[in-house]
């Protein structure tokens, strides 16, 4: 086993550990239930929201790529059905991260485990992952993606969520600290 990955298997199993012992709660310097919010008066999810093992690993590759958006290219192709999208970068670390993170992605839609939950479009997205069909392949350079749904609310969802990953690409992390509005029915 490299170094590389053994420091990442150490990574994931030090996140579990301060999952399940619930050390990864975010203090401030009033303690647990300092001057905020209190537990589910905010905007996020409410108290008791986790993450799965998977989590950090993907978002740590989709911060590299919003960080390196100037590496990639994107072309949407839309379709009645959805989209084809192919997402390339010349950089080979740049390459690799786009097919790992579509990889990751595609799984999270299959087994209905979501992500970036905060943001409408994305939350919307996930609830109705198990009417996404998501198929894609690598190229030498990134991914070739086809998305579709036989429902026609859940094309709009399809649609609006590539011109995100597109403005993402575009704008880094200040795109991703948006809310995108979810298309009406």
């Amino acid at each position: 086993m490299s170094r590389r990955t053994l420091s990442r298997v150490l990574q994931a199993a030090a996140l579990v550990l301060a999952v399940t012992t619930g050390v990864a709660r975010a203090q401030g310097p009033h303690g647990p239930h300092g001057q905020g919010m209190p537990p589910g008066g905010g905007r996020g999810m409410g108290p008791g929201m986790t993450h799965d093992a998977g989590h950090q690993a993907d978002m740590e590759v989709f911060h590299q790529l919003l960080d390196n958006g100037n590496k990639v290219t994107r072309t949407v192709t839309p379709r009645p059905d959805g989209v084809e999208s192919v997402t390339e970068s010349d950089d080979p670390v740049i390459a690799k991260a786009i097919q790992t993170h579509l990889d990751a992605m595609s799984a999270r839609v299959k087994e209905q485990r979501p992500i970036h939950q905060r943001d409408p479009l994305f939350r919307e997205v996930f609830a109705n992952a198990d009417r996404i069909v998501l198929r894609h392949e690598m190229t030498p350079k990134g991914v070739r993606a086809v998305e579709t749904s036989t429902d026609p609310y859940v094309v709009k969802l399809i649609q609006a969520h590539a011109e995100v990953v597109t403005a993402f690409i575009a704008n880094g992390r200040a795109e991703a600290m948006k809310d995108h509005p979810v298309p009406s029915r």
